[in-house]
C-alpha cells in the first residue's frame, strides 16, 4: 500500500507524478500546511519536521521529495530510471542540479514576493532572474539537443525532477523566449498524461 501525504500545490506533486508515470495505485492525503494539518501529533510521528511530502509504503516511511522519487523509480522498475549505472548517475546529476542550483533562486524570488509590497526588493528579484537565465543558458539549453535530457532514453526521472522545479518559471515571469529548447522541452514534459492526472488531484 502506497500513501502520499501532501497536497498538489506542493512538492508532493513531484512524487504523485512519478507514481502516475509508473501506473501505481496510491492514496493521497492532501494535507494543507497553512491550516496546521502538518503539525498534528499523528503527522509529526511520521515526519518530525512537519513538512510535506511524506511517503508511507507499508511500514516504510520516507520524506524529502527527491528521495521519494528515487525510491519509487528504483523500487518499481520502469522507464524512469535507466539500469545502466552511468545513465542512472546522470539522473542523479540532473536531480542534484535542479535542487541545489536552479531551485534556490526560484525559492528566493517566491519568498521576496511574499513580503509586503513596500518591502519587496525589486533589484534582488531582478538579480535572481538573471541568475536563472544564466543557468538555463549555460546548462539546460545546451543539454537539450534531443527531446529529453538523457539522449536516446526517452522521458526519465531526470526530466521529471528538473521539470518539477522549472515549472514555476512562467509563474515568476521568467521568459523562456531566450531559451527555445527549454520551452519546447517543458511543453513535452507537461503534456504527458501522467501529469494531467496529477492536476486532477487535490
Amino acid at each position: 500500500m502506497l500513501k502520499i501525504y501532501g497536497w498538489r500545490r506542493s512538492r508532493a506533486a513531484r512524487c504523485m507524478w512519478v507514481m502516475e508515470e509508473l501506473g501505481l495505485a496510491y492514496e493521497q492525503m492532501p494535507l494543507n500546511p497553512h491550516a496546521g494539518e502538518t503539525r498534528t501529533p499523528e503527522y509529526l510521528a511520521l515526519n518530525p519536521s512537519g513538512k510535506i511530502p511524506t511517503l508511507v509504503h507499508d511500514e516504510f516511511v520516507l520524506s524529502e521529495s527527491v528521495a521519494i522519487n528515487w525510491y519509487l523509480a528504483s523500487r518499481f522498475p520502469g522507464t524512469l530510471l535507466p539500469r545502466d549505472p552511468q545513465l542512472a548517475a546522470k539522473v542523479l546529476q540532473w536531480t542534484s542540479w535542479a535542487v541545489t542550483e536552479l531551485e534556490p533562486p526560484l525559492v528566493a524570488i517566491m519568498r521576496e514576493g511574499r513580503r509586503a509590497k513596500e518591502q519587496v526588493d525589486a533589484e534582488r528579484i531582478t538579480a535572481w532572474h538573471g541568475e536563472v537565465h544564466r543557468m538555463l543558458d549555460a546548462v539546460l539549453e545546451p543539454a537539450l539537443a534531443g527531446e529529453y535530457l538523457l539522449d536516446g532514453q526517452g522521458f526519465t526521472l531526470a526530466d521529471l525532477n528538473v521539470a518539477a522545479v522549472a515549472m514555476v518559471l512562467p509563474v515568476f515571469e521568467i521568459s523562456l523566449d531566450p531559451h527555445p529548447r527549454v520551452a519546447q522541452w517543458m511543453k513535452r514534459c507537461f503534456a504527458r498524461e501522467a501529469w494531467a492526472r496529477v492536476q486532477q488531484r487535490t
